[in-house]
């Protein structure tokens, strides 16, 4: 059976606005392995984000089961054991070498990201790669959103030429009319020294920052859901609708994002409803959308 990974959301479903603070963390005073100003001492170290859409988002940073708290005051960040340093990005997603921050949106609203900002680094022993992830992509190898390759500096994943080179761009489309949960993923590796940490930093107002918009979705539109079923072989894709019953969607599928090319392979419905798909790619993405 092909691999198939579901882009779930509906498109001008919600209305927008302008872009603003999703979640914000202020990294001044925070001492991780003390657990100064988390939320509470220990794994999995959760800092809850200092700004927020507090009414709509739950927002937390924390650490990878595989990873070690830093230990110098004003950054938020891990460290890896000598022992199980690697030197992939593979092998660090298979070991948990990760910090991650994670949005809870409130039922009934949606989430478009816009971009995102970061002031970290880490000392001259630590990760000299990371890469940014998101759960929306599958935290597969080969789908980083972007990349520090001089980590294992003060600065080194500065989202500016430094570091990342840039803000980091979430508004694609797959990154829009997000419910539920989503979670980031800075994976690290090619650390020399169980010593060597990676971290967010603070220099003054909020060190990691999403921005995007939280949106109500209309009253009476439900978001369908999509679920990926296999059986012997064959797979389907069923779509759980509670929207309106006078209101049509359809199925589309696109091999491609950027391309931006989708095609509808379903006529228009109106409840529950379960279609045959005959996967040609490794890699498929799912949407349903109005009419």
């Amino acid at each position: 059976m092909k691999k198939l990974v579901l882009f779930i959301g509906i498109l001008a479903v919600v209305s927008s606005a302008q872009a603003g603070v999703v979640a914000g963390w202020e990294i001044d005073g925070v001492d991780v392995d003390n657990g100064i100003q988390l939320d509470a001492p220990g794994t999995p170290y959760a800092f809850s984000a200092t700004t927020s859409e507090t009414a709509h988002v739950t927002a937390k940073l924390t650490l990878g089961e595989g990873v070690l708290p830093s230990t110098a005051v004003n950054k938020y960040g891990f460290k890896i054991s000598a022992s199980d340093a690697t030197n992939s990005l593979v092998g660090a997603i298979s070991q948990n070498h990760y910090m991650e921050f994670s949005i809870e949106i409130a039922d009934g609203y949606a989430l478009n990201l816009d971009s995102l900002e970061i002031k970290g680094g880490g000392t001259a022993t630590g990760c000299s790669n990371v890469v940014l992830m998101t759960s929306v992509d599958g935290f597969i190898a080969g789908q980083e959103i972007s990349s520090a390759n001089s980590a294992n500096e003060a600065d080194g994943i500065d989202t500016d030429p430094t570091g990342f080179g840039a803000p980091i761009d979430l508004s694609g489309v797959q990154y829009s009319n997000l419910t539920g949960a989503i979670s980031f993923r800075l994976y690290g590796w090619n650390s020399t020294s169980g010593s060597g940490s990676t971290f967010i930093r603070s220099l003054g107002g909020e060190d990691l920052v999403v921005y995007g918009d939280v949106v109500a979705m209309p009253p009476g539109d439900g978001v369908p859901s999509l679920a990926l079923v296999s059986s012997n072989g064959a797979s389907y894709v069923t779509v759980e609708f509670d929207g309106a019953a006078t209101t049509n969607y359809v199925l589309q599928s696109s091999t491609n994002m950027v391309s931006n090319i989708w095609n509808s392979v379903s006529v228009p419905f109106a409840a529950n409803t379960n279609w045959n798909i005959e996967t040609i790619n490794d890699v498929g993405f799912y949407r349903v959308i109005p009419e």
